[in-house]
Order: C-alpha cells, then structure tokens, then sequence
C-alpha cells in the first residue's frame, strides 16, 4: 500500500511536470546570437542520445541556453533526469539561478511555476552538522533511527512544487526531521528531476549518480560544464598516488 501510494503519487508529478514544460516559454524575449542553435543542438542530442561537445563564447547564455532544452526532451519524455554537472561552487550557482529564472514567464506571471524537483548536492564536509562525532547511529545523534524518520522527510521535501532542495533547502527539511541532511540528499537524488553536483557525483570511480543511474536504468541528459576541467579532475579521480 505504501509503495502504491508513492507511485501514484510520482506518476502524478511526472504528468504535471511534463504539462508545465510542453507549455514552457524561454525566459527571455528573445535568444541571443547564436543561443538558438546552441539550444536545438542541445534539444537533438537529448532527443537521439547523442553526446554533444559545445563551444560557446561568454556571455552568450549558456546556462539557460542548455537547460531549456533538455527540458523540453524531458516534457517528451525523451530524457527522465537531468545532471547538470560543475567544476566549481560559482557553476553550482549560476545553474540554480538559471532554473529558477525557468520558473517565470517573460511578463512574471507567478502562476507560471514550474512543479520541477531540483537537488544541490554537496559535499560531507560541507553538509555535515557533526563534523566532530563518527558518522554512525552510536556517535552521531541524526544518524541514529535515520530510517525511522526517513519516511516523513521525503514526503516533506517532495509537498511543494516550489521546493528548491538546494543546501539551505535540504537542511532546512533535516533539521524539521532531525535527520542528516547529507544522507537526506543522497535519498533525495532518487526522486530528484534536475540535479546539479560536482563532477565526481558522476565521473568519480564510486560516482552516486552513475551507479543509481546503471541501477535503474534511468535516461539521463548530462550536462557538463566548463568541461576543459575534466581532464585535470579526471586525473586526480582515476590516478593512484602515494
């Protein structure tokens, strides 16, 4: 009955999500030069999951420019998630500015939200509340009963449609639950439809969102950006060093 409930509740989010998006407009008046091609390249790649490898001049939006239309391949169901992956905390930034500038229509229109699920992941050291106690039920009191209290927060993190769970966001449903806001979000990416996380979420030998991916068989749109950074972080993730 639970897992019923769940799902029903899922395929109900799904519809809804994908409704808004088939109805979503640009968030701007209009493109900027060369932003539309950037954008139906992006749109093709997701839609025939193909790999695209973009070169944008700055300032030519492309933020915004890759995200819409890997939205619109979900509202097709082309794409079931989106990673938008970075090399740094600004790239974390500017990717949730863009999704919430997604939101609004051109005139503002506040009816126009977008019931879309957006995950920030970050690190341990950056979400732990106890840095100071071992990270089990016996020396940390918010992972002691976390499965018990693992239910009601995501049903929490999931009510609204307009929750960012951003780092600010996923604590805040933490410490409404008195659970752990790191493990919260790593539970979290599984009902997420939009993360945004650091590179080695994905390329990392031990990825999270890799393995959930090749798990369930998810169809992902993965987004990476400044991906130039890949090749030096890709030697620190898959080189031994004494």
């Amino acid at each position: 009955a639970d897992y019923l409930a769940w799902a029903a509740q899922e395929a109900v989010h799904r519809a809804r999500r994908n409704a808004a998006i088939d109805g979503l407009r640009f968030p701007h008046a209009a493109f900027n030069d060369g932003q539309r091609g950037l954008a139906n390249a992006v749109f093709r790649a997701a839609k025939h999951r193909t790999a695209l490898m973009a070169q944008a001049p700055t300032g030519i939006g492309k933020t915004v420019g890759t995200l819409f239309p890997a939205l619109k391949a979900m509202a097709q169901e082309k794409v079931e998630k989106i990673f938008y992956l970075t090399a740094k905390t600004s790239g974390r930034q500017m990717a949730l500015d863009a999704l919430a500038s997604l939101e609004m229509t051109p005139d503002q229109a506040a009816e126009r939200v977008l019931p879309l699920r957006v995950l920030e992941l970050v690190a341990r050291d950056k979400a732990c509340v106890h840095p100071d106690k071992a990270c089990h039920g016996e020396s940390c009191p918010l992972a002691k009963g976390f499965y018990d209290r693992l239910p009601a927060a995501r049903e929490a993190a999931v009510a609204s449609p307009r929750q960012r769970l951003t780092q600010d966001g996923v604590r805040a449903v933490a410490e409404a639950h008195r659970i752990c806001p790191y493990y919260l979000s790593q539970e979290m990416a599984r009902w997420a439809d939009v993360i945004v996380a650091d590179y080695n979420y994905y390329f990392d030998q031990s990825a999270l969102l890799h393995s959930l991916t090749v798990v369930n068989e998810w169809r992902v749109a993965v987004l990476v950006d400044e991906a130039h950074n890949l090749v030096e972080r890709g030697r620190s993730m898959y080189s031994t060093a004494l």
